[in-house]
């Protein structure tokens, strides 16, 4: 049985090191993704890069395709954990979860380095429990909101960008709180959030450094 679970933690992390994020840019677009925007890899940044280029339109459809790939993967990698274990073994699945983020975030084939997690996690999450996937966000996305709204942004057309897109801060304590909800919800559940969630946050630690450093000169409300 040791023997399986080394497989499944092996092929995990080399199915979630393939750079969707990087081919699709480079065949798309021609650039590196490394090299623009946030110089992350993952759908976020390819949605920078390709309305820079080609237009809103062509962003948010290279967005929803990086998102899938690099949440696909992961669902392979859980989907194969189920396979080998002939079910749903809580230690199957939160290995594949942890190396398959792990594989993106510290890629094989980008010398260590990769994206923050984020599609992977929540494909998984989609892929075991639709509800909580659902749950999981609208928690998050409330925490982002509130800690916007107490840094002091102004509810105008422009707040759910903001919200969405640069409330580091709030999304990360909601990722944290999402996993007590989890453990509450289903407890299978929570052993993959839980294998997956620190990797999630340790890719952030820059984001959230810089984040903590712009409420403290009050600057933050300036982007």
């Amino acid at each position: 049985m040791l023997e399986k679970y080394i497989l499944i933690a092996l092929i995990s992390y080399v199915l979630g090191s393939i750079p969707f994020g990087l081919i699709i840019n480079k065949l798309l677009f021609k650039k590196d993704p490394r090299e623009s925007g946030s110089k992350n890899i993952g759908a976020l940044n390819t949605l920078r890069i390709a309305s820079k280029e080609k237009g809103g339109i062509a962003g948010i459809l290279s967005f929803l395709l990086v998102f899938l790939l690099d949440a696909g993967k992961a669902v392979l990698s859980v989907y194969l954990a189920q396979t080998m274990t002939a079910g749903n073994s809580p230690l199957a699945v939160s290995l594949a979860a942890f190396f398959a983020v792990l594989g993106h975030n510290y890629s094989v084939f980008l010398k260590l380095k990769g994206g923050r997690g984020a599609a992977s996690f929540l494909g998984i999450l989609l892929y075991l429990d639709w509800k909580a996937f659902l749950g999981w966000l609208v928690l998050v996305v409330c925490f982002m909101i509130l800690f916007e709204v107490l840094m002091g942004r102004k509810v105008n057309k422009k707040f759910l960008k903001y919200a969405v897109s640069d409330q580091i801060t709030g999304r990360l304590s909601g990722e944290v709180f999402a996993l007590f909800w989890l453990y509450t919800y289903n407890i299978l559940l929570f052993y993959p959030a839980l294998a997956a969630t620190p990797l999630i946050l340790i890719a952030h630690k820059d984001r959230l450094s810089e984040q903590i450093k712009k409420i403290k000169n009050k600057t933050y409300l300036n982007d």
